[in-house]
């Protein structure tokens, strides 16, 4: 991964090369951004950049020994750490060293994934994923060692969030005062969740979402998109690029998401019980963070339905079945009950990533949307 190569992040790129000439970078620094917003992404670039024998004003030279290692992420100086939990193949005392492989194919493949992806890579949908104590231990053991042959370490930790509160405070004085040479980044998509104790011992950058424009750009450019196309995802995904190389790669999981929503608005819509309790049913047999993108698309529909009510629907790019429900349904979300049903669908995000029971909280959630959608309508 090149400066290059990262979507509407040229002012942060710029910044961050001119600290590597300047000698400015910090020793520890979190990258804070949402999904899709090229944080990780910039954390390789960046330490492609730091690694680089050759480095030009803009960018790594890309064929030095050690650029030639980075494209496959197997520089011996850089070091991952990632959430992880047991699967088929590993029952038990898990940590990011047993998934390296599975990491290097990921992020070699497609920097830009989400944590979804990530999940689903390791086959473990279903669980809670944690950075753990052994991660953190060996980390220590890790900087303790003389780097191989950059001058530099560079400790990556993806989804900092995901770090098992009982195992952090192992990491707090090595954080603060590392090895020399010792460069550690962090990369997180929830401030709120990240431990306060972490987030004191690190320089903060934050990530802003890449423009709709940029994105546009990148999926005509890169992948050949009809400009109409490319224009349409990058209104839909609101600054994810994750998001909207998803919906160029596999464009039937969008469309699931649509027919199964359809679906749940008028049954509950109807106030059809039996059947709502049906599709709850189905809805719950699917993982946990399948049903966080769910609902994702929801708070998606609906902010597309308060557009459309103040008449700004050639905003929309919208065609065939998803415009036709869109033009049909908005009537339904408006000024009346848009909060109650965004802060609902808000709340149903926050307890599913707490293990809430998918049956409770959806059947719940279901009869608080049939309430809001048929007593208020524009």
């Amino acid at each position: 991964m090149f400066f290059k190569d990262i979507v509407g992040q040229s002012s942060i790129s710029n910044r961050l090369i001119a600290n590597v000439n300047n000698k400015r970078l910090s020793h520890a620094q979190l990258f804070l951004g949402p999904e899709g917003s090229g944080h990780l992404p910039l954390a390789l670039a960046l330490s492609r950049y730091i690694f680089c024998k050759n480095r030009g004003d803009q960018d790594a030279c890309g064929v030095c020994p050690s650029c030639i290692k980075m494209k496959k992420l197997e520089h011996p100086d850089l070091h991952f750490f990632f959430p992880s939990a047991s699967n088929q193949d590993h029952k038990k005392d898990v940590s990011s060293k047993l998934f390296y492989s599975s990491w290097r194919e990921l992020a070699t493949k497609a920097p830009y994934f989400s944590y979804t992806q990530w999940l689903e890579a390791l086959g473990i949908e279903n669980k809670q994923a944690i950075i753990n104590a052994e991660d953190c231990n060996d980390i220590i053991r890790i900087l303790g060692l003389k780097s191989y042959e950059s001058p530099y370490k560079i400790v990556i930790i993806y989804m900092v969030e995901k770090l098992y509160h009982a195992a952090a405070p192992k990491l707090l004085k090595i954080l603060e005062e590392p090895p020399s040479n010792t460069i550690f980044i962090l990369v997180s998509e929830n401030k709120e969740l990240v431990l306060n104790t972490i987030m004191s011992r690190t320089q903060i950058l934050r990530i802003p979402k890449p423009s709709d424009e940029a994105i546009e750009h990148a999926l005509t450019n890169r992948y050949s998109m009809p400009l109409e196309e490319a224009r349409h995802i990058a209104f839909l995904v609101n600054g994810n690029f994750a998001e909207a190389l998803q919906m160029v790669d596999n464009r039937v999981d969008a469309f699931e998401h649509f027919e199964q929503f359809r679906s749940w608005m008028r049954l509950c819509f109807k106030g059809d019980i039996q059947n709502i309790i049906r599709w709850v049913e189905g809805n719950s047999k699917n993982g946990r963070e399948k049903q966080k993108s769910f609902l994702n698309y929801g708070l998606k529909v609906f902010r597309l339905c308060l557009i459309n009510n103040y008449q700004a629907s050639e905003l929309l790019n919208l065609a065939g079945e998803e415009k036709s429900f869109l033009e049909g349904f908005s009537p339904y979300v408006n000024h009346h009950n848009s909060l109650q049903i965004v802060e609902s669908f808000n709340q149903a995000l926050f307890h599913v990533e707490r293990n809430a029971n998918p049956k409770i909280l959806f059947a719940d959630l279901s009869l608080t949307l049939a309430t809001l959608l048929r007593a208020f309508k524009t």
